[in-house]
């Protein structure tokens, strides 16, 4: 069983016996054009490289190649004189840009935890070093002990990191380095090295990637900076590994995003398709009309604020990548000539049957994996985390077919897929009214239904339109949408009880990091008394109730009877401080911490807001009041909206949205 691999042109593999074996490794790249002999003439006599002729596959035709294989870190060299030889425009580069490690497993067909292509797969036990800091290198807790004398700290960590098969951290790639530095003075030693620091732009939100601490050998994973490992764990962090053939270090650094580019790229090796080092599939010619149609994205129903009564939320699974896969939708399939094909005609493209798009192939597999693990979440929570993140990966492998620099990316697959979509929710929405249920509201790829008629029958009807699995989310026995600062619905703020005493929750202070502790927790407490209400009549004679728990709150600010933790709130630096404009309180926190950068997060304390002071990790001085009952008061103004709502005059009907 493969744990871990690392390397360039010696390939290193570790597995859960420390047993390390060396592999020597060789690239292959391609390079489709014409006058091949030119870069064959050139590198004929280069010791360090072999080649051949041959025809290889892309995901739009067969090509003639040449195929040049090389030590690893000697293709960005490689890269270059061919441009150069090209004149920077003559010849196309395949496979250059892979990750060695994930060429390097799937060419020798070898697999992490497991030696076989299974997804059913048991992850062995692993003997794991639990690392925590809580204040730097003065206090660290390691496997639930607690050391505040560096030597002792170091004598345990490394006399206990000989046996272990995995590392896990909570602030690691912040403090490893001067934790090693400090180990190496007192005579130990370990081969480490940091991954990249980047900054990046997803869907208007600035993230950023703090560069990650690497202990050869042993894979490192920090709680705080991997979203996978927060999502799914080590259960949904090994899937990942598994399906990238990435090892988990770098599983559990990357976004969803690129892990779904990943697998698409692993995907490739194993058939043999080509990976363009540079993308070259522009957008097709439109006319106004045909740009505009295409350009709406997703459907949006809005919700009229108030509180509802027996009401249906029904989803779609993995709508969009469903879609991908139900309508073979890939870069290669769209506008091609073909004999069997059928037309979106909102948009006047033609999908070609005649074989499986690539696109549709791949995602087939992972939503074939994605439904598998949710069948059995339920009952096994292996299977609830692994869910969890590939989750996450279906979701945004839509995105992906939008964005500029995917491998197998085209704007006219994403135009596609939003297109059906608004078409068979639009379609959805009719059934629904046809079998007597009303739509409250609507957001891409759910609905939420009231009415008298059965809720199976409709889901029935839906999926054989559709041609896509539904599934019903639950069944409120009430629901609260709240109104946006016009007045109007709100897109992504409600709450609501479900048959089985659950709430759903979304977008109110509850789940906000930017609002205090003890804003969340008066609203966890409202949601208890609201767990007694069965019917809108209960409402009112829960009021006093309540209203004391706001009260309480709010005497517990004004006295000073409030934890450090009550009064803390993230917010995330946009920018680096000397580009903020306004003197506000991001900006001062900004300031205060130093070494924050455009996507970081920072845990602040409010001390005077007209002023913008502000306490950073921990609380050290007094705090405003008014800015904290501020806060208490908004998180009130939405978590009491059941007692200030108009009465519904009106039930929404289809012809009520506006979905030209």
């Amino acid at each position: 069983m493969i744990v871990d691999a690392w390397g360039g042109n010696s390939l290193f593999t570790i597995d859960e016996n420390k047993k390390i074996k060396k592999w020597n490794y060789e690239h292959t790249i391609y390079v489709a054009g014409d006058r091949l002999e030119k870069i064959t003439d050139e590198i004929d006599l280069v010791p360090w490289i072999t080649w051949k002729l041959d025809e290889r596959q892309d995901i739009f035709s067969s090509k003639k190649v040449v195929s040049l294989t090389l030590p690893p870190n000697r293709v960005n060299d490689l890269i270059l004189a061919i441009e150069k030889i090209g004149n920077f425009r003559d010849y196309k580069i395949y496979n250059a840009d892979i990750n060695i490690v994930q060429s390097f497993m799937v060419k020798n067909d070898l697999h992490f935890f497991n030696d076989d292509r299974r997804m059913d797969f048991d992850i062995p036990y692993l003997n794991t070093l639990d690392i925590k800091f809580i204040d730097g290198l003065e206090e660290v807790e390691i496997d639930g002990q607690l050391f505040t004398n560096i030597p002792s700290s170091l004598d345990y960590f490394f006399s206990n990191m000989t046996d272990a098969n995995l590392i896990i951290s909570e602030g690691g790639d912040r403090y490893f380095p001067q934790f090693f530095t400090t180990a190496k003075i007192h005579g130990y030693s370990a081969r480490t090295s940091r991954s990249k620091e980047r900054t990046f732009t997803s869907y208007g939100r600035i993230n950023h990637r703090a560069s990650g601490f690497i202990i050869y050998g042993i894979p490192h994973i920090d709680r705080d900076t991997s979203f996978i490992f927060s999502e799914g764990g080590l259960e949904g962090l090994a899937t990942i590994s598994k399906i990238t053939s990435l090892p988990l270090f770098h599983s559990a650094r990357i976004t969803p995003g690129t892990a779904v580019s990943s697998y698409e790229v692993r995907k490739s090796l194993e058939k043999g398709i080509m990976i363009p080092l540079y993308k070259e599939d522009h957008e097709m010619i439109k006319d106004l009309d045909t740009f505009i149609s295409s350009d709406k994205g997703g459907l949006y129903l809005q919700p009229v604020p108030g509180i509802y009564e027996g009401v249906f939320e029904i989803d779609f699974s993995s709508m969009y990548p469903s879609i991908i896969v139900k309508y073979n939708l890939s870069p290669e399939t769209i506008n091609v000539n073909c004999k069997d094909k059928w037309r979106i005609e909102d948009l006047g493209y033609d999908i070609c049957m005649d074989k499986r798009g690539t696109l549709s192939e791949f995602l087939s597999d992972l939503l074939e994996l994605r439904l598998y693990y949710k069948a059995r979440k339920n009952s096994d929570e292996r299977y609830r985390r692994r869910d969890a993140v590939l989750k996450w990966l279906l979701l945004t492998s839509f995105g992906y077919t939008g964005y500029k620099n995917a491998k197998f990316g085209r704007i006219e697959v994403h135009e596609s897929i939003t297109c059906l979509g608004r078409r068979i929710l639009t379609e959805s929405v009719k059934i629904a009214e046809d079998e007597g249920f009303g739509t409250i509201h609507g957001i891409v790829d759910s609905l939420w239904l009231r009415g008298t008629g059965d809720i199976n029958r409709v889901m029935n009807k839906i999926e054989k339109m559709s041609r896509l699995n539904i599934s019903l989310e639950g069944f409120y026995k009430w629901i609260v949408f709240l109104p946006a600062k016009d007045g109007s619905g709100a897109l992504n703020r409600y709450f609501g009880l479900m048959d089985g005493g659950k709430f759903k929750v979304r977008g109110i202070e509850l789940r906000r990091t930017d609002f205090p502790n003890i804003c969340k927790k008066m609203q966890e407490d409202i949601l208890k008394v609201y767990s007694k209400v069965s019917r809108i009549e209960d409402f009112p004679g829960h009021y006093d109730e309540i209203r004391r728990i706001y009260d309480s709150y709010k005497d517990r600010i004004v006295n000073g009877r409030v934890e450090d933790s009550d009064l803390k709130l993230s917010i995330m630096a946009t920018r680096r401080p000397e580009q903020y404009k306004v003197n506000s309180i991001r900006k001062k926190a900004i300031e205060k911490a130093n070494d924050v950068g455009p996507g970081d997060k920072v845990s602040i304390f409010v001390i005077d807001e007209s002023r913008g002071s502000v306490d950073i990790g921990n609380l050290e001085n007094r705090y405003d009041k008014n800015y904290y009952l501020r806060k208490l008061e908004m998180a009130w103004e939405s978590i009491s909206y059941p007692y200030r709502h108009q009465p519904i005059i009106h039930q929404s009907s289809m012809e009520d949205y506006d979905t030209n």
